[in-house]
């Protein structure tokens, strides 16, 4: 059975997705014997301990894991981390997740001084909603504007960085999951919030899956002529479009500009081709 030994303070330093850091001291009279902890024990103290985090046993190893899933989420250990020796981690150790993630998107540093009666809409995966911000001047820190984002979408849609960034993100993963944030109509005369909170440009929107269906371009036919071989023999042509056997006696129908090829030209000055308008019936 693997075990683990952890020593007194050990501490486990994490973050997911950019978030702020959470810190887990590990409570060394919860392990029957801490220099032997074992992958059970350890799980439950980072499940209790860690919010979207959690731990599960590959064969009889400790494996941290996200709650969320995708090619977005990224798993962070902090170097400062006093247990990762113990634990079999690298100072700054990162994963990332697999398949396809969620849309988001991230704004400028706080703190956000937001003007009375600013606004800004919220669309979240086609759906959209707007979200305003009061009625007097005031200085808005991230978690502020996520709390008040979150209640006007009525979902978890915003969250704080661990930088004091505010980061969007659509609760649906794949195609279908998009986000894009506009400013209020220029009529309306209302305060930007979106500019404030840096949700402009290319940081305002995101369809990171999106699909196209298959397309064929229909052009009106070129004008075209018809290409007649006069002699017994089948005559090999070189053509800008690519090689063709004319047939002896055959006949081929191709387009006016390459009718006029140096090829054609010249067979049809020595008397082996014929060329004609192509007559529709």
């Amino acid at each position: 059975m693997t075990t683990y030994r952890l020593g007194e303070g050990a501490s486990l330093v994490v973050r997911v997705d950019n978030g702020p850091w959470q810190t887990l001291t590990f409570d060394l009279h919860s392990f029957d014997d801490p220099e032997a902890a074992t992958t059970g024990e350890l799980a439950v103290a980072i499940a209790v301990g860690l919010d979207g985090i959690g731990a599960e046993s590959d064969d009889d190893r400790l494996v941290l894991v996200t709650e969320d899933t995708g090619e977005t989420c990224v798993l962070e250990v902090s170097p400062s981390s006093t247990a990762a020796a113990a634990l079999g981690l690298t100072p700054g150790a990162r994963a990332t997740g697999s398949g396809p993630g969620s849309a988001h998107l991230t704004g400028a540093r706080e703190p956000f001084a937001i003007p009375a009666g600013a606004s800004m809409t919220v669309h979240v995966d086609g759906k959209a909603r707007k979200v305003g911000f009061g009625d007097k001047d005031a200085d808005w820190t991230a978690a502020d504007v996520a709390e008040n984002v979150n209640a006007k979408l009525r979902r978890p849609v915003a969250r704080a960085t661990g930088d004091g960034r505010v980061r969007l993100v659509s609760p649906t993963q794949g195609v279908g999951s998009r986000l894009t944030v506009t400013a209020p109509a220029a009529g309306d005369d209302v305060p930007d919030a979106a500019a404030v909170l840096g949700f402009v440009g290319d940081d305002a929107h995101t369809d990171p899956y999106r699909t196209e269906p298959a397309r064929l371009a229909c052009r009106p036919a070129a004008d075209t002529v018809v290409v007649e071989n006069l002699t017994s023999a089948p005559i090999e042509l070189q053509l800008p479009t690519g090689r063709c056997v004319l047939p002896a006696r055959g006949r081929i129908v191709v387009a006016r500009d390459t009718a006029a090829d140096g090829l054609l030209s010249r067979l049809a000055a020595q008397g082996a081709v014929r060329t004609s308008p192509e007559r529709n019936t």
